[in-house]
């Protein structure tokens, strides 16, 4: 196996345009890292399918279950008809379910009549439509359209007032947490996320079914999640910044900032960060990436996120392989563009060893590539966290991750720069420091990502050192292979 070129991860959502053997071998061999699975669309047998498929073709290849959430939807319509709302006109708004028409429908959420007051804004089909409150009557609220366009049955609702949202999770997320439990994938993704309460009861829910395995990531769709970004992120694993409702609840200009704002957070607290949502959503129909495209994938990379997302591209796009290619390709161009990190600008105030061993870790790999010294980064690890604190820095060098976990290095799939190995024949809980270094890098060079006449900088987080960490420093690796040939 060779080092992998691009140091950003890849998810790919599947569907059906990307579910064949066929096409998925294509599309790991593309780059994808980490295959998401929508479970707003499909059987839990077909998911079930799915992932045993995945797992006989690659078995290091991440899995990322994302679950439906609450997703407000107007009611139906009148013969399922489409209705036009024009600009300028009123309509009337119930909670109680009614068959809408031009002139009236629904939006069945509890609680939805209460809190709305005259001024407050919502959207309707992707933020197509947007409608005014002008005033409140007994059971309906009285609508100005701001914004025209078509509506139908059971279109998508954002309503940007923070109190207004469904629990989550969702019954339907329950009965789908339950499932998941089961199949034991790396990555649960919650949606509409909108404080650190939703994180905790989702991993309480797969914790009570005998999974405390599953990382849990944040999707941040909503203003309230904003507000509240500091203590989802303190209790999430990872992070999605999921722009599409999230650029509707909020001014589209804004969207940038906000993207920024949250990766460099990520970034400094050393937890994976997605960038999310049409991406490269011309590719549904078209070959190649829109220009304006191109330059979202290029600055999500520029901000430092550690992987982008295709979502329709892949699932249901007639170029998901082309898709796949384009975004390895633009997220290359922008990592080697991407100026060099100034490293205590990412410290977190929650200063740990391991933290300040990564970042001491990015300042010896400055040198010696300012040395012109060949080399990689080896972190010897249990459970990722070491890798993950030399990633978040940033290094110009390549970093290698090599565990006695599987689940661990699946995971790993989600951290920026790494390139993770399941060593299956490492004992961590008996052998010594130095066996486990001299194994590691022989194993390495095996692979065909370590070579003989380089540099190594390796960390070792072992069992005694597990909180810690301990920088075993700089090796010549031949001198390591010959030291492990005379001893053994």
């Amino acid at each position: 196996m060779s080092f992998r070129e691009n140091t950003v991860k890849i998810v790919a959502t599947l569907g059906p345009a990307s579910s064949s053997e066929s096409m998925l071998k294509k599309l790991i061999k593309a780059g994808v890292d980490i295959f998401r699975l929508n479970f707003s669309h499909g059987t839990h047998e077909e998911k079930k399918e799915l992932i045993k498929k995945i797992r006989s073709i690659n078995h290091y290849v991440g899995i990322l279950a994302d679950i439906q959430g609450p997703k407000i939807r107007v009611g139906q319509f009148e013969n399922d008809d489409s209705h036009i709302l024009n600009l300028g006109q009123t309509v009337k708004i119930y909670e109680k379910p009614i068959l809408g028409n031009s002139e009236k429908f629904s939006i069945p959420l509890e609680g939805f009549l209460n809190t709305m007051r005259a001024g407050d804004v919502f959207y309707v089909n992707d933020g197509i439509i947007k409608i005014k409150v002008i005033k409140k009557e007994q059971d309906h609220l009285v609508g100005e359209v701001i914004a025209g366009g078509i509506i139908s049955s059971n279109k998508g609702v954002n309503i940007p007032k923070g109190e207004l949202t469904q629990k989550v999770p969702t019954e339907k997320d329950v009965e789908d947490l339950r499932f998941i439990a089961e199949l034991d994938p790396e990555y649960v993704a919650i949606s509409f996320v909108g404080d650190s309460d939703d994180v905790l009861r989702v991993k309480k829910i797969l914790e009570n079914q005998g999974n405390k395995d599953i990382k849990l990531v944040s999707k941040i769709e909503r203003p309230i999640a904003l507000e509240n970004f500091e203590q989802i992120l303190d209790v999430s694993n990872a992070i999605m910044i999921a722009r599409g409702d999230l650029g509707v609840e909020i001014s589209p200009d804004l969207v940038p900032l906000k993207q920024k704002e949250l990766i460099y957070k990520c970034n400094r607290e050393g937890k994976p960060v997605i960038v999310a949502t049409q991406m490269l959503e011309s590719m549904v129909n078209a070959p190649i990436p829109t220009r304006a495209e191109a330059n979202d994938v290029f600055n999500a990379v520029y901000d430092g996120t550690d992987a982008v997302m295709l979502s329709a591209e892949t699932a249901v796009g007639k170029y998901c392989l082309e898709a796949v290619n384009f975004m390895n390709k633009i997220a290359r161009t922008a990592t080697e563009n991407v100026p060099l990190r100034v490293p205590d600008l990412y410290d977190s105030t929650r200063l740990t060893h391991t933290q300040t061993l990564g970042h001491a870790i990015h300042a010896l790999a400055k040198e010696m590539e300012d040395l012109n010294f060949r080399g990689k980064i080896l972190v010897i690890t249990r459970h990722g966290y070491g890798a993950r604190m030399i990633s978040k820095y940033r290094p110009p060098l390549p970093i290698i991750a090599m565990t006695p976990h599987l689940r661990t290095a699946r995971e790993l799939n989600l951290i920026w720069g790494v390139q993770p190995f399941y060593i299956e024949n490492i004992d961590f809980f008996n052998l010594a420091a130095e066996e486990i270094i001299e194994q590691s890098v022989k194993y390495g060079v095996e692979k065909g990502v370590l070579d003989e006449n380089e540099h190594v900088i390796i960390l070792l987080v072992s069992r005694m050192f597990e909180k810690t960490g301990n920088l075993v420093g700089l090796y010549y690796v031949g001198e390591v292979l010959n030291q492990f040939d005379h001893q053994f």
